[in-house]
């Protein structure tokens, strides 16, 4: 904006066509998520890229994701899950683990979407966390409750 500013003031005519304008259309801004209860003490949490009118992006995306403690998404959770912490099967791709039952790189689906899938007797209420790389900003999930997870 300093930029703009002092061009402005300095008599300096900035132009710009509207498809320069929109330049950043079907550019990942967000992630949301939708926690829904799965099979016996599984929570499966879609996570779907959206631009920054809120809309779905179709694209294969990878991005971090980590359980936290925190409704910040900051620090990994100090509880590990009982059972596995994955993606759901035809539901995207994990290409890295960064620490088992807790923080992973995936990839989306052609469609934008992710599925994670947590297995856990306890029913834990993690927050989950994501960063894209275009944004670096942190998006968080609510908290997972006991009902998120399959009876």
């Amino acid at each position: 904006i300093d930029v703009t500013e002092n061009l402005y003031k300095a008599g300096v005519e900035i132009t710009a066509s509207a498809s320069e304008l929109n330049i950043t259309d079907n550019m990942p801004a967000n992630i949301t998520f939708a926690a829904a209860a799965g099979g016996a003490n599984v929570c499966e949490v879609t996570c779907t890229v959206r631009d920054a009118a809120g809309a779905t992006i179709a694209g294969v995306f990878n991005f971090d994701i980590w359980l936290s403690d925190a409704a910040t998404g900051a620090g990994l959770t100090g509880t590990t899950a009982s059972g596995t912490v994955t993606v759901k099967a035809a539901s995207g791709a994990v290409i890295g683990t960064y620490e088992a039952k807790k923080a992973l790189r995936v990839q989306t689906l052609a469609t934008g979407v992710f599925v994670l899938q947590i297995t856990d007797i306890a029913k834990t209420g993690f927050y989950v966390a994501a960063t894209l790389p275009s944004t670096g900003a942190t998006k968080v999930s609510s908290q997972l409750v006991a009902d998120n997870y399959g009876a």
